[in-house]
C-alpha cells in the first residue's frame, strides 16, 4: 500500500466519506430490518417489499447519476447527500408520530428518496475520489476505497449493539423495538451530515492525471 495515496486530500476525504456511507449502511440497514418486523409486525415479505422500494429508488438515482458523466462532479454526491438526510429526517418524523400505525404504503415516498439520494452518491464518490491516482497507484487505490466501505458496514453493525440493543436488550416486545428505532434515522443523518462535509475535499471536476 503505497502511503503517498493519502498525500491527496481527495484521496483522504474520499475514503473517509466512504467510510461513513459504509458505517451509515450498516447502521441503518441492520436496524431497519429489526423495527421493520420486530417493531411494526410486518412479514418478512412485507419487509423485502420496503427494500424493494429503497433499491429502486437507489437505481433511479444511480442511472442519473451515470448519464451525467461527471458534468457536476463534486455537487452530485453532496446533493444526493442531502436528498438523502431530508428523507432520512421526513422519515423519522413520520416513525415519531405514528408509532405503531405507520405502514408500507405511508412512508413509501420518505424510503423511496433515501435510495434514491444513496443512489446519487455512491457511483460519483468513487469516481472523484480516484479521479487524481497516478495510474500505477490505481489497484491500491481501489482496494483501499473498496475496504473502507466494508470496515464500515462492520463498525456501523456493531454499533447497532449501542443504539438499538442498548434499549431493546434482544426482545421481541413491538413497543421496545420502535422506540430503539426511533433515535437510529438521527443517528444515520449526522453521519449523512460529515460525509457532505467530507465531500469537499473532493475535486470540483472528474479529471485524471492523463486530462
Amino acid at each position: 500500500m503505497p502511503l503517498s495515496l493519502f498525500h491527496g486530500r481527495q484521496f483522504s476525504g474520499g475514503m473517509a466519506a466512504q467510510l461513513m456511507h459504509g458505517l451509515l449502511c450498516g447502521l441503518f440497514f441492520m436496524t431497519w430490518t429489526l423495527y421493520l418486523q420486530q417493531g411494526l409486525g410486518m412479514s418478512p415479505v412485507h419487509a423485502a417489499i420496503a427494500f424493494v422500494l429503497l433499491s429502486v429508488g437507489e437505481l433511479a438515482g444511480a442511472t442519473i447519476a451515470a448519464k451525467s458523466a461527471g458534468r457536476f462532479a463534486r455537487r452530485l454526491p453532496r446533493t444526493g447527500a442531502l436528498i438523502t438526510i431530508a428523507a432520512m429526517a421526513g422519515y423519522g418524523l413520520q416513525t415519531a408520530a405514528g408509532q405503531a400505525d405507520v405502514n408500507l404504503l405511508g412512508t413509501a415516498a420518505p424510503v423511496v428518496l433515501i435510495g434514491f439520494g444513496l443512489g446519487m452518491v455512491g457511483g460519483p464518490l468513487a469516481d472523484l475520489s480516484l479521479a487524481k491516482v497516478l495510474h500505477e497507484n490505481a489497484g491500491s487505490a481501489s482496494g483501499l476505497f473498496n475496504t473502507a466501505m466494508h470496515l464500515g458496514i462492520a463498525l456501523g453493525t456493531a454499533l447497532t449493539a449501542l443504539v438499538f440493543f442498548a434499549t431493546t436488550d434482544g426482545s421481541p416486545d413491538a413497543a421496545l423495538n420502535r422506540d430503539a428505532f426511533l433515535t437510529v434515522p438521527w443517528w444515520v443523518g449526522s453521519l449523512l451530515a460529515v460525509m457532505w462535509a467530507l465531500m469537499f475535499c473532493l475535486p470540483r471536476q472528474a479529471t485524471t492525471p492523463a486530462d
